[in-house]
């Protein structure tokens, strides 16, 4: 199965992917706001051919903001999941000082948030 992996922010969502196992991070999408983002990553999906999206899910204010993202792409008949973001972006941003990313390649890779989101959901699979 083709999965894509979403860090979603209100302005920029990092992506990732796996076909097997092991995601890693691809891209970030740039919108002028969540509804501009849901329409980029629908089209994504159709022209990448993912079978399945999984969406980081944090808690509190944003956490719904997020569902009602993850709600518009229900509603385009995508496969969407939710999975716990918690401490993802804490662990992106330690991951990419252990690798040496710079400061600002630093402060704008959210596809490594993503990244982690997704092998998250893929290990609890495979449990």
């Amino acid at each position: 199965m083709k999965y894509l992996g979403v860090d979603f922010g209100m302005k920029r969502a990092g992506l990732a992917v796996s076909q097997g196992q092991l995601a890693t991070p691809w891209k970030t999408v740039e919108g002028k706001g969540w509804l501009d983002l849901a329409e980029k990553i629908s089209q994504i999906v159709s022209e990448e051919n993912f079978e399945k999206i999984v969406v980081g899910l944090p808690e509190g204010q944003m956490g719904k903001k997020v569902q009602k993202f993850i709600n518009l792409l229900l509603k385009k008949s995508l496969d969407v999941v939710s999975a716990d973001e918690t401490l993802t972006s804490k662990g992106a941003f330690k991951l990419m000082i252990t690798t040496g990313k710079g400061k600002e390649k630093r402060k704008s890779d959210d596809a490594v948030a993503a990244a982690l989101i997704l092998q998250n959901y893929l290990d609890e699979l495979t449990g």
